[in-house]
């Protein structure tokens, strides 16, 4: 049974998240830029019958509150350290798609020994930089000039042709929503945060990401962090959406080390 809960996150901001189950081991899910808790019901439905899973609405996000002076990552890794504050939970492992990603990676090094295993969905592509054009910056400035028709571009270019035309309906219309501030705001803190290589390297535990193929990314770097790399069959960037059998069944294989 799925219980919807809230937390008043580090600055005071109301986290909303959906917690399935009460066994110890947890599978936390954190969305990506724009996104909300709902794009992780495939994983949810599959992994609850076995963990408890939690799947959060990150600030100004979703069902959550809004009000936050600034969206950086640490600020997000505050919102997912608060909800496993106020569970209890002692041994987690921590899910993050494409921002998500960056989230997690600050949220382990708060929490500690507390986080067993960290996976990421199309994610931990430039942990070092982002060398060709400083895309997160560049896309700040785009979105903050120019702010309906950069949205939109943006979250289309997330897809391919071959994605189904339901998934990016739907998915698209709910990032289109968030408010802007929101939205160049989490953007903003993207482009600001710290490389993040050196901090993915130094967190011991079982470290993943499934990505798209055929989507760019430095898959040297993410290996010399300690990140096993994986590969789903599409190139769309909502890998857990468009391709959930193959994501999951990789989440299964680092849950099963991890736990």
């Amino acid at each position: 049974m799925t219980k919807t809960r809230s937390v008043t996150s580090s600055d005071d901001v109301s986290i909303v998240y959906d917690m399935c189950g009460d066994e110890p081991n947890a599978v936390v899910f954190v969305h990506g830029w724009t996104c909300n808790r709902y794009h992780w019901r495939d994983q949810v439905q599959t992994f609850s019958n076995r963990y408890r899973t939690i799947a959060i609405d990150l600030a100004g996000h979703g069902e959550s509150g809004l009000g936050r002076l600034k969206y950086t990552m640490p600020a997000f890794a505050d919102d997912v350290v608060a909800v496993l504050d106020q569970e209890e939970i002692s041994r987690a492992v921590l899910v993050g798609h494409s921002m998500g990603g960056m989230v997690i990676l600050h949220a382990a090094r708060i929490l500690g020994q507390r986080v067993v295993g960290l996976v990421g969905a199309d994610t931990f592509k430039y942990l070092r930089d982002d060398p060709p054009t400083g895309k997160q910056a560049e896309q700040a400035r785009y979105i903050a000039s120019d702010y309906e028709t950069a949205i939109k571009r943006i979250v289309l270019n997330m897809f391919t042709v071959e994605s189904p035309e339901a998934l990016k309906k739907s998915i698209s219309s709910g990032m289109i929503s968030v408010p802007r501030e929101v939205a160049i705001g989490a953007m903003q803190g993207m482009a600001e945060d710290e490389p993040l290589h050196d901090l993915a390297a130094a967190l011991k535990m079982p470290k993943m990401t499934i990505n798209a193929i055929g989507r760019p990314m430095d898959r040297e770097v993410a290996e010399s962090a300690g990140v096993e790399v994986r590969f789903v069959t599409t190139g769309g960037h909502f890998v857990m959406n468009e391709d959930p059998e193959t994501f999951n069944r990789h989440l299964a294989e680092l849950l099963e080390r991890a736990f």
